[in-house]
């Protein structure tokens, strides 16, 4: 058994959270069984932990223990009880009218560090990552059908002014980068 191989699939499924077989056989030049193997030495290793290797069988993710699942759930309880206040709203709106989009895009139309406030976000449920198709290293954030329940409608078009917004949006980010891109003018 190659634990190089082991370590390899444990920082991928860390990093990058739910993949499939098919996923890690893509990222790993390896066989079917190879695969199995270090994921059955993965999940044993990890059995006796805090993180656990969880496979539904279609997906494989690390996950919390079930021996540490009363403290996980007073945790979440303690951060749901809490609104998820101006950030959040701000972040959301984003993600809603301007997503989906990186974190730091949303940074960007922030204009602060947005990281626990999206982490806030998809702890509840309200936004979430996907693979970002121009590029692999990152990732974007988009609205769940659960933000979409919480505001009572069953599609992002269906926010009020959805589309004049959104095109009033995406003028002043052009505008803001048109002028940061300008030279400062010399005295």
């Amino acid at each position: 058994m190659d634990v190089n191989l082991q370590i390899k699939i444990e920082a991928l499924l860390f990093t990058l959270g739910s993949l499939s077989r098919k996923e890690l056989l893509q990222h790993l030049p390896v066989t079917n069984q190879d695969l199995d193997e270090a994921l059955a030495a993965l999940a044993s290793a990890r059995a006796n932990t805090g993180i656990v290797l969880a496979d539904d069988g279609k997906m494989l993710e690390l996950r919390a223990a079930s021996s540490v699942s009363d403290l996980i759930e007073k945790v979440r309880k303690e951060e749901y009880a809490q609104g998820i206040g101006r950030a959040g709203l701000e972040a959301l709106a984003a993600i809603l009218y301007r997503g989906p989009l990186t974190r730091s895009e949303i940074d960007f139309i922030r204009g602060v560090n947005s990281t626990q406030t999206l982490r806030t976000l998809a702890m509840r449920g309200l936004v979430r990552k996907v693979p970002n198709p121009r590029d692999e290293r990152s990732f974007l954030y988009e609205a769940t059908t659960e933000s979409l329940s919480h505001l009572g409608i069953s599609r992002i078009k269906d926010l009020p002014d959805y589309e004049s917004i959104r095109q009033k949006l995406e003028e002043l980010e052009r505008a803001y980068r048109a002028k940061e891109a300008e030279p400062a003018e010399a005295n």
